[in-house]
């Protein structure tokens, strides 16, 4: 994100230094949501473990990006842009915090489901990953480059995932009421496409708040809208 040059340059480098930091905990969330999918075939027992000090790491950048968030905000009285930025910021992190919370559950998840269930719903799951880790390297990407329409390409692509889960959702539902010995590892199934559903809306509300820094408007459907109509001008 390019942010205005300051006199101060310890008040621009406090600036970058939080642009870097919600970088490396976007990163670090990227990689437990990559090991959600991996744990959906995954026989490893020390999955879960991993998956806890992986979150552990999160929520320690989730407090150091508070903490130089505050101090920016107590000692540089940031204005316009920079305001909003610092504020984004503060909401940013908590979006990706929460992010990682359902990850690492979702694994848990994986470890007491055994045997994961039916094939179509295994890779529906990895489909529904899949999606949200494009859709956070994009919101990422926008963050960093001030870039609204990449903003927007972010939840156009929720009504994708909120299409798998009412698949799964429809399709676990059958198989329960004519394998009732499939209820154990179906529900655990349910929980985990809702996990994976959940964690693409805090992709796509951390995409609108990324789109606000940038344009100092809030994302609504008139954004949609106006995009889609843009689209359809260009095609």
């Amino acid at each position: 994100m390019e942010l205005n040059n300051h006199t101060l340059r310890s008040y621009d480098k406090q600036l970058q230094q939080l642009m870097k930091l919600i970088l490396d905990m976007g990163g670090e969330v990227r990689k437990m949501v990559l090991a959600t999918k991996q744990s959906f075939r995954s026989d490893d027992a020390n999955r879960h473990s991993d998956a806890k000090a992986a979150d552990k790491v999160i929520n320690a950048l989730d407090h150091k990006i508070e903490e130089e968030a505050t101090l920016v905000l107590a000692l540089m009285n940031p204005l316009a842009v920079d305001l909003r930025f610092v504020i984004s910021v503060l909401k940013i992190t908590t979006m990706l915090e929460r992010a990682g919370d359902l990850a690492k559950n979702t694994i848990k998840r994986t470890v007491k489901m055994g045997a994961i269930g039916p094939e179509p719903a295994v890779q529906k799951l990895e489909k529904m990953t899949d999606i949200v880790l494009e859709m956070l390297d994009t919101a990422l990407s926008a963050f960093e480059l001030t870039d609204t329409a990449k903003a927007t390409e972010v939840w156009k692509r929720d009504d994708e995932i909120d299409k798998l889960y009412k698949e799964i959702f429809a399709a676990t539902q059958k198989d329960m009421a004519s394998a009732p010995e499939t209820v154990n590892s179906s529900v655990h199934v349910l929980f985990a496409a809702k996990n994976i559903e959940r964690l693409a809306d805090y992709v796509t509300s951390l995409a609108k708040t990324v789109y606000y820094v940038n344009s100092g408007k809030r994302a609504d459907k008139t954004v949609l809208k106006a995009d889609a109509t843009d689209d359809a001008a260009v095609h």
